[in-house]
């Protein structure tokens, strides 16, 4: 900034590159009443009140720095930031759009972008312009923290795990602040004990060692560690006493969580409706929806509950359908899976394959979303001789890959020969293999439970599979599924009202009923009411369906989810407590909110011997 400058000019950028910005706008100031057309002047008057946080007045001189020298594309980069930090988020995108038209690859310019977009909830934009800005300047580590951020909103896992890199080589080059987002990011991509220790790390640095507390309760609340996390807590400070409306936003957060699983529901309500109030709140209020909708439910108050998850479902559909715009149209189906069906003729004409053992299948543990799948995983987890993992689409990718072999999905399946069933498989398996590791005799148990939509394919490369089916009251399944805050774009929309998830839920159970009454694979179903009235008989059961010797760690899966520490299901508070019979007929405190949806929900309630 100071090259080929002298006397008062220089001395001016001279105070700013110092720090001395009062002293520089001065100067500047000076300087411009004697020559006001020298942009180098007007740029620092700008800089030098943009770095005293007078965002107001600095927006107001870069607009006129930029009237007076408009092809500058750096001047239109500063409005934009200058707006942005003022609040006028609108307008700072007109700013750094001009920016971009001037200097269309400049990286500073593109993260700049990006990261207005995450503060506007477009998140796709987001996403894009921090992932360019990566690709143009790999050191830009604000740009890479959150456009992993950005890539995980938007399901691409992928990318996201390809912008976290080798973060460990780059960790000490951001401060403490950004190393606290980096922490979050590695426990959202499933690498918990980096994240943890991460967050640890930064105990000691004044400059975020709140906010890494205050990170830690939540995530060791998460873990279903309890007693560290309430330590923790205690260490947080105040909320009045803190001025940075972020920090103290999530300390008012941590502490209604903490209430929560303390049961004292009244007062987790009364932290977050007031955190409603504080600034930035819009960019956590789906989660605080969602959380006080659960509590309002548990206090009785149906009416507040329903109307804290109309506000919640309503504002993740603006993101769904940045994702996956055909879900704004009153013909998008987010259960349009349902449609791949298999006919009885076409079965008829599969050919023979040879198929593996029951031995080397795995389990499936297969039902709608919220019928009690994770509970059961736990159980099945907490034997020696099986293992599980956290849900996978790994259904999905056979699929993906039989249609890379160009077979159309599901009409093709008769026409794999055992080869092309061999390949499969051995995707699956490897797939299977990043994630767990089976000793010899171990079987693997797959939880995941909307592959009961894809049961042609699991029917075709592993027919001797044994698939737990978990069933559920078909109104208390709804309800669950409308109270959770879930990712997948589909299932947002699918989530949105009731009536949707009424119809999808119908959908998918004549999917499933229709397909076993085909292929009549060896399943067996676990109801989750009858299990709960005979806990012991039901285990028994299950034990003789899966041929296993001993039965007793089933019964102590509530140990074993304790000790397992992270479960990557809404149910993770639930899957550490014995059983419990709270959860049956909940649906019925909301029966005036069910009355237009039960006929849709009536031939699966007839089918299970359910009644409304």
């Amino acid at each position: 900034m100071s090259e080929n400058l002298s006397g008062p000019l220089d001395a001016l950028v001279a105070k700013a590159e110092r720090g001395e910005f009062l002293q520089a706008e001065c100067a500047a100031r000076d300087y411009l009443a004697r020559r006001p057309d020298d942009e180098m002047a007007w740029s620092v008057l700008g800089y030098s009140q943009l770095q005293q946080r007078r965002v107001s007045e600095a927006a107001e001189t870069y607009q006129e720095i930029v009237k007076r020298f408009p092809g500058n594309p750096l001047h239109w980069n500063n409005l934009g930031t200058a707006r942005r930090q003022n609040g006028e988020l609108h307008d700072a995108e007109k700013a750094y759009a001009k920016a971009l038209q001037l200097q269309p690859d400049n990286p500073q310019f593109v993260a700049n972008m990006g990261l207005l977009y995450l503060e506007l909830k477009r998140v796709v934009a987001a996403r894009d312009c921090l992932w360019r800005a990566v690709q143009l300047d790999p050191t830009d580590y604000e740009a890479r923290i959150f456009g992993c951020q950005m890539c995980l909103e938007c399901g691409d896992d992928d990318r996201a795990g390809e912008i976290l890199g080798n973060w460990q080589a780059w960790k000490e080059q951001v401060g403490g602040p950004l190393r606290v987002e980096l922490a979050a990011m590695l426990l959202r991509t499933g690498r918990n004990e980096e994240g943890e220790a991460l967050l640890r790390q930064q105990l000691t640095d004044p400059q975020c060692s709140d906010m890494a507390r205050v990170r830690l309760v939540v995530t060791l609340e998460r873990f279903n560690r309890l007693d560290e996390a309430r330590g923790m807590a205690e260490q947080l400070p105040e909320p009045a006493s803190v001025t940075d409306p972020d920090l103290r936003g999530e300390i008012m957060e941590a502490q209604a969580i903490m209430a929560a699983r303390g049961k004292d529901s009244a007062h987790a309500r009364k932290l977050l409706e007031k955190l409603l109030g504080e600034p930035g709140a819009e960019r956590r209020d789906v989660m605080t929806w969602f959380l006080l909708a659960k509590l309002c439910d548990k206090l009785d108050d149906t009416s507040a509950c329903m109307e804290y998850l109309r506000l919640a479902h309503e504002s993740q559909m603006n993101l769904a359908v940045q994702l996956m715009p055909e879900l704004a149209q009153p013909s998008g189906d987010p259960m349009d899976i349902t449609r791949y069906a298999v006919s009885e003729a076409e079965y008829r004409n599969w050919k023979a394959v040879d198929a593996p053992t029951l031995e080397d299948s795995p389990i499936f543990v297969l039902g709608f979303p919220r019928s009690g799948t994770t509970m059961l995983e736990q159980m099945l987890d907490a034997h020696p001789d099986m293992v599980s993992m956290d849900e996978q689409p790994f259904a999905q990718r056979v699929v993906e890959a039989m249609q890379a072999m160009q077979l159309q999905y599901p009409e093709q399946l008769g026409e794999l020969g055992s080869a092309q069933c061999d390949q499969l498989r051995d995707i699956y398996w490897r797939a299977v293999a990043q994630l767990v590791h089976l000793r010899p005799g171990q079987r693997l148990v797959d939880k995941n439970p909307l592959t009961m939509l894809r049961l042609p394919l699991l029917v075709r490369i592993f027919p001797n599979a044994k698939i737990i089916f978990v069933v559920r009251h078909p109104c208390d399944v709804v309800f669950s599924n409308y109270m959770q805050h879930f990712n997948a774009p589909a299932y947002i929309a699918l989530c949105s009202t009731l009536q949707r998830l009424a119809s999808g839920y119908a959908a998918a159970m004549r999917f499933w009923n229709r397909h076993v009454e085909l292929f009549r694979p060896k399943v067996f179903e676990w109801r989750y009411e009858e299990v709960v009235r005979d806990f012991d008989a039901h285990v028994e059961q299950l034990g003789t369906f899966l041929q296993l010797d001993d039965t007793e760690p089933l019964r102590r899966f509530s140990e074993h989810a304790k000790r397992k520490g992270y479960i990557g299901t809404p149910s993770y508070t639930q899957v550490v407590q014995p059983v419990y019979a709270s959860s049956i007929g909940r649906w019925h405190r909301y029966r005036g909110y069910f009355a237009p949806v039960l006929p849709l929900l009536e031939p699966a309630m007839r089918h299970w011997g359910y009644d409304a």
